[in-house]
């Protein structure tokens, strides 16, 4: 099967983001915001209203991944990218990429606890946090006690993105 071109072109750009996050854990404004324009643009010229339609919806749902980061779970640059790839590859691909790449974050989460040898450590302070917010019913937002427990999540967006195309494309 033959792979869409605003699929392609997510790739790059999910790709690029991942290359940088994991190199100066940033996601570039630079990036992000031109391509939201280009793909909402792409949409209209190749898909007419209904590309158009699917793309501001994309973006929409990259939008509301912006309560992952009111929450603390992830980074504004996140959301951006999700943003991007919403507004370039449409809203089901948008929403396969947040599925994706949120199952790919926590399983590369849980390698690296078990890796780093801090399985015992995080599971216990999950468990007072959970402890602590039904004790007390006050929210707080998550804060990694060390700079060693940061996971470029740029790279879990890309593989997100790959994963929806086998399963878009592939399937």
């Amino acid at each position: 099967m033959e792979i869409p071109l605003p699929y392609l072109i997510a790739v790059i750009i999910t790709g690029y983001s991942a290359f940088t996050d994991l190199k100066e854990h940033k996601i570039y404004n630079k990036l992000t915001m031109p391509s939201i324009a280009a793909g909402i643009l792409l949409n209209l010229v190749l898909g007419g209203m209904g590309g158009l339609k699917n793309s501001l919806l994309g973006f929409g749902l990259g939008v509301l991944s912006m309560i992952l980061w009111i929450l603390g779970m992830l980074k504004a640059g996140d959301v951006k990218l999700y943003m991007s790839v919403g507004a370039i590859a449409g809203w089901k691909f948008c929403g396969y990429t947040i599925i994706g790449s949120i199952l790919t974050g926590g399983l590369i989460s849980a390698f690296l606890i078990v890796f780093r040898g801090t399985a015992k450590a995080s599971f216990m302070r999950i468990k007072l946090y959970i402890l602590h917010l039904f004790y007390t019913s006050e929210f707080h937002i998550y804060e990694p006690e060390e700079s060693s427990a940061y996971c470029s999540f740029g790279s879990c967006i890309f593989c997100g993105v790959l994963e929806s195309i086998w399963y878009l494309c592939f399937r």
